[in-house]
């Protein structure tokens, strides 16, 4: 496991080493920040106009987030399994995990490329899972 310090040299985050005040309010701006690109990226693909199924996934702890994209529904159970092997309890969606197993899973480039484009968390979560 990571030490605090290693964590923030790797991320080049050493500024915030000692102001964590500063570091949580950046943190809760990102957050604002991705739901609300969220949001218009959902928005903009509704009007967009072409057949896409969603495809969503609830994973539960003691809330629940969803993760969810759009895209053809013959790969559904392939979208659905990488996309559960692409989440944590912490609502962090890790791209080329969900790619390397759509891969492995035979999806095509093409449509890989689809579901990415339309990723979407929802966290309704309101605290850590125990384990």
């Amino acid at each position: 496991m990571e030490t605090a310090s290693h964590f923030a040299k790797k991320h080049g985050l050493e500024a915030y080493l000692e102001k964590p005040a500063e570091l949580n309010e950046l943190i809760f701006k990102l957050l604002v920040l991705q739901e609300t690109l969220q949001k218009e990226q959902a928005r903009t693909r509704e009007g967009g106009g072409r057949e896409a199924t969603a495809i969503s996934v609830r994973r539960n702890v003691q809330g629940k987030f969803t993760a969810a994209c759009a895209g053809d529904g013959a790969y559904r159970y392939a979208v659905e399994t990488a996309l559960r092997s692409a989440t944590t309890i912490t609502p962090l969606f890790q791209r080329g995990r969900f790619v390397k197993a759509l891969q492995s899973m035979g999806v095509p480039d093409g449509r890989i490329a689809e579901y990415c484009s339309s990723i979407v968390l929802s966290d309704d979560t309101l605290c850590v899972d125990p384990e």
